[in-house]
């Protein structure tokens, strides 16, 4: 596979990623919702090559904000987390891939984003990065010319706090866009790269060096044994290093630890901000070593980007941006989004035997309860006077039989390879046991049959760890969602900005897309954005305005 992987990146295969926009000016904090469009500038198609894409939100100085978007067939949609201390101006938001990477040269802002941010709460500015400009000096951008051959209708008089329907008519070819529906507060959004300049700048690169291996799966995690000298290093060679995350039995992976002490994780892309355990595989706890993960960013270099306007008119706006954007962040988990399908993680399919514990006589060990009632498992003794647990097989025969080879035992997802550990925990604590009766590949290492000990918490409550154990932040991909302020609590403060934001519409030739908009609590001018290409790759740019009384 890795054979594969350099022959693409040798191949000549130039990515190059489109970014849209919810809106282009933003308060500090603000969460900032995109859409990606990933083409293969040889062909001027849809890329399906790279899973996952990395974004990086720039000022002329300083990279601020760091996130990852999931690609399916050339296509993601992801929230980005803008911090609350970023300094006003303006900032570049852009994409590349892995494959990007190997390309020399290569011109990483062809689909960048500039977008405006003020900090409300703060007189720091980019350096030399904003002007404080007049009434009269202030230069309004052009609007975009619309392209394309949609056409949107909206039902009149729309009132505020009411929801309202909206069409989008496709007249042309096949369509892929994104769509937002945000309130206009008269101030201009920043100059920014066209659909037509991305389209008409595609070209493929000349060079390639085989830097880094091409994510086709999913992100690929590299990292490094720390804490060793070199005799130690080349003892743990062929060892597998392991990282999971709790609550979710698919995430997890394996690696197997090379003589440089590196490892390599193959993952199918993790979702979310993570603990991510990370451990290695039966080892001494008196060696004094853990695992370290590399970031996976490589700081573009990003220094055109055009100074910030700001005028004394925009105060008004800007204080009703800075109460919107509070609210809206004190009741985020009122507001329930509409998840969008994301690559499946498949790792143990959907035949599993399953103990609900609440239905038999509780037992005060865990041991217990496997001897008296889990017919699939059996303990034994191994030659260095350990327990050991087996799982029952099923082969392609369906015939059953104990393997004489090594389970993995799990507790919330999270691998426990000393069997001691599992057969003392409290089983109080554990709501099902789910026993996976196959043989696994999980990484670089095979295992007879997998169980997993799922808590009533998740969280895998009063496990403890050895001491090369180490949790870490993991920040994963975004889930994709749909943003429509639907669903929420009845008292709800609605002050929201965006007002409707999908980042994945496909719309058939002659097709409708239909969908509601709640209507924040304030009256105003709102714009209705459409962004895109057609299936011939022609920009679809399309955007109108309405009255909300």
């Amino acid at each position: 596979m890795l054979t594969a992987f350099s022959a693409f990146a040798q191949s000549g295969l130039s990515e190059r990623i489109y970014l849209t926009t919810d809106r282009s000016v933003y308060v500090a904090g603000d969460v900032l919702r995109l859409s990606a469009f990933c083409y293969d500038a040889a062909t001027g198609g849809y890329s399906g090559f790279s899973s996952v894409a990395y974004l990086e939100l720039h000022s002329a100085s300083a990279m601020v904000a760091t996130g990852k978007v999931a690609l399916i067939g050339g296509r993601g949609g992801a929230e980005l987390q803008i911090p609350s201390t970023v300094p006003t101006g303006n900032y570049v938001l852009v994409a590349y891939t892995a494959q990007n990477c190997n390309e020399d040269g290569m011109d990483f802002l062809a689909g960048a984003r500039t977008v405006s941010i003020f900090n409300t709460l703060s007189t720091e500015r980019v350096e030399g990065g904003v002007a404080v400009v007049s009434e009269s000096e202030y230069k309004i951008p052009d609007a975009p010319a619309n392209e394309g051959r949609l056409s949107v209708s909206v039902a009149s008089g729309a009132k505020q706090g009411s929801i309202i329907p909206v069409t989008i008519s496709n007249a042309g070819k096949d369509a892929r866009f994104s769509v937002s529906v945000r309130h206009d507060d008269g101030i201009s959004a920043p100059a920014t790269a066209s659909a037509s300049a991305f389209r008409a700048g595609l070209k493929p690169g000349t060079s390639f060096t085989n830097r880094r291996i091409p994510e086709f799966e999913g992100e690929i995690i590299y990292g490094r044994i720390a804490g060793l000298n070199p005799a130690q290093a080349d003892s743990l060679y062929g060892k597998s290093g392991f990282i999971s995350a709790p609550g979710n039995k698919s995430d997890v992976y394996s690696a197997a630890i090379q003589k440089n002490a590196e490892l390599t994780f193959f993952t199918n892309n993790i979702y979310g901000d993570k603990d991510l355990v990370c451990e290695i595989e039966n080892i001494d706890a008196s060696v004094p070593c853990h695992i370290e993960l590399d970031s996976p960013f490589i700081g573009v270099p990003v220094s055109d980007v055009p100074q910030l306007q700001l005028c004394k008119s925009f105060r008004d706006a800007l204080e009703r941006r800075t109460a919107s954007s509070r609210i809206e962040q004190s009741f985020a988990g009122e507001l329930i989004p509409e998840y969008l399908p994301v690559r499946a993680n498949a790792l143990f399919g959907k035949e599993c035997i399953t103990y609900r514990l609440d239905d038999y006589t509780r037992f005060p060990t865990m041991e217990e309860v496997i001897v008296e009632f889990v017919t699939e498992m059996r303990l034994r003794r191994t030659s260095e006077r350990k327990r050991d647990i087996q799982v029952r097989l099923t082969d392609v025969y369906q015939s059953s039989r104990f393997s004489n080879n090594a389970a993995l035992m799990m507790v919330d997802g999270i691998p426990v390879f000393d069997y001691d550990r599992i057969l003392s925990y409290d089983p109080l604590l554990v709501e099902t046991i789910n026993i996976y009766p196959y043989v696994y590949y999980v990484g670089t290492r095979s295992f007879d049959g997998i169980v997993n000990f799922e808590t009533y918490r998740g969280n895998m409550p009063g496990v403890s760890f050895e001491p090369n154990v180490r949790i870490v932040d993991f920040h994963g991909c975004t889930y994709p969602t749909v943003y429509t302020g639907l669903k929420s609590v009845d008292d709800y403060p609605d002050y929201r900005q965006t007002a409707y934001w999908h980042p994945l519409v496909d719309l058939p030739a002659e097709g409708e897309f239909k969908f509601d908009v709640k209507l924040p609590e304030y009256p105003g001018n709102f714009v209705i954005s459409v962004e895109g290409f057609d299936a011939d790759g022609n920009p679809i740019v399309y955007q109108t305005s309405f009255e909300v009384k």
